[in-house]
């Protein structure tokens, strides 16, 4: 039986090499480390969620001497009502897991009163009251849980805190203004991965907020009052 010849040898090594060349770009391609986009850009829609206005009793003190206690001729419940929110982010990634971004949200919100405990005993009603203009103005953290990437390491998982500020104008021209601070949790997924491991390219962000805002059209003074924000935006990574 005759040797191989060299030829055939190395059209053996060839082959072979061509084969393990996918598997071994495949595990290099695994152990890149994956960074954000320096630069986000979002622009999208959400939906804010409703929130309690306070409360506030119609009162007046009975003149008759001896019955100094006020009476109350009804009572008085705001609420918030909930509703659409269109939403515009840029975001700055400074490493792997860290970051900042700031938000633009507008709103059309309305206020609903609910008047009971009427000294008559009349049954309650719930006064629809028109929508007035919500601008807000936000900055927040954002940490990227990088080694908890799935769907072929798009898909990012995050956390996010932050504050902001918010005027409410009605149409009749009264204004109100506030603060809101918020704590949240969505998940990131764009289309390109560099060979160096950096994310960009198209897609999109879904997350949601627990809020806490301070001020606005309220009842009562000095109040802290909480609801969620769902937002749905479509990303571009730079």
């Amino acid at each position: 039986m005759s040797a191989p010849s060299p030829v055939s040898l190395l059209g053996v090594v060839a082959v072979a090499s061509l084969a393990c060349f996918p598997a071994a770009v495949s595990a290099q391609d695994r152990d890149v480390a994956i960074t954000p986009p320096t630069v986000e850009i979002g622009g999208g829609i959400g939906w804010v969620g409703q929130a309690d206005a306070g409360t506030r009793d119609a009162t007046m003190t009975a003149n008759a001497p001896g019955e100094a206690e006020a009476i109350t001729f009804f009572s008085a419940s705001g609420k918030t009502r909930s509703g659409p929110v269109g939403v515009g982010t840029v975001g700055l990634n400074f490493s792997r897991r860290f970051g900042v971004e700031a938000g633009f949200q507008y709103s059309r919100p309305s206020l609903s009163v609910r008047v009971d405990e009427d000294v008559e005993d009349t049954p309650a009603l719930t006064v629809e009251g028109p929508s007035f203009d919500q601008y807000l103005t936000e900055g927040s953290f954002i940490y990227h849980f990088n080694d908890s990437r799935f769907d072929n390491r798009r898909t990012v998982p995050f956390v996010l805190a932050g504050a902001g500020v918010f005027r409410q104008k009605a149409d009749d021209g009264t204004s109100e203004n506030g603060t809101i601070y918020q704590a949240g949790l969505g998940f990131k997924w764009l289309s390109g991965l560099s060979p160096t491991g950096r994310a960009h390219g198209a897609g999109l962000r879904l997350d949601v907020r627990y809020v806490f805002r301070d001020g606005g059209f309220d009842f009562e003074d000095q109040q802290y009052r909480s609801f969620f924000v769902f937002t749905a935006t479509a990303l571009f990574g730079l």
